[in-house]
């Protein structure tokens, strides 16, 4: 029976997104969690980029979240989290990519702009931009609730980690970054509904994520 171990940082929403998947797939997994400030020597030899998630099977590492998530996928076939249909397949890709590539890069500027206040503006602008683009192509679905359709996929675990720090920038005053967005906000309430974004999440997630914004917020820029 292969042996999933998944090295982790708290509160990291790449992780969350491997942790949903292990979920949604019914798989027990041991975690090791490792301080981003301080990696130990061990876990540098086997994350090329220092980055977590590292999945561990059976002694043997896999870093990068979507790769992870995917092979995932392909070791516990069911329940199936990405579509059969190529086109549907590559298609769900691309909004990962997205995700991984615009979205995340937009709220990482914004939480952490370190008191610089065009940094910020430039990401909230940049995040709106995003999730404009998001709620068009929701919108443009024929079912639902999830994005590629009625059955929650990699895809929806790829974007879960965003809505479950929503508390967080409801609590700095952002909530108006979805106003009017009524197919994302839509979609974001279906996925905190589903047991496995919420089982995924760290613990004191919300406070924890103020913490940080704060900390790097008044670090020197």
């Amino acid at each position: 029976m292969t042996k999933f171990k998944l090295i982790s940082f708290d509160t990291c929403p790449y992780v969350e997104r491997s942790r949903i998947v292990l979920i949604e797939k019914g798989q027990e997994f041991e975690q090791e969690f490792i301080d981003l400030q301080n990696k130990p020597d061990w876990f540098l030899k086997i994350s090329p980029r220092g980055k977590v998630p590292v999945l561990v099977l059976d002694d043997r590492p896999i870093f990068e979240s979507s790769v992870i998530n995917e092979l995932l996928d392909e070791l516990v076939p069911e329940p199936a989290m990405f579509p059969r249909d190529p086109v549907a397949r590559a298609q769900a890709r691309s909004w990962i990519v997205y995700n991984n590539d615009v979205v995340f890069p937009a709220l990482a500027m914004h939480w952490f702009a370190r008191g610089n206040v065009e940094r910020r503006e430039k990401g909230r602008k940049a995040i709106r931009e995003a999730f404009e683009r998001l709620d068009s192509f929701l919108a443009s679905r024929e079912d639902g609730p999830f994005f590629m359709g009625e059955e929650f996929g990699l895809v929806d675990a790829n974007y879960a980690p965003i809505f479950t720090r929503w508390a967080a920038m409801r609590e700095i005053g952002e909530e108006t970054l979805v106003e009017g967005l009524d197919s994302l906000t839509a979609y974001g309430e279906a996925l905190l509904q589903r047991p496995s974004v919420q089982q995924a999440q760290a613990e004191d997630l919300t406070t924890k994520m103020l913490e940080t914004i704060k900390f790097r917020d008044g670090a020197p820029a």
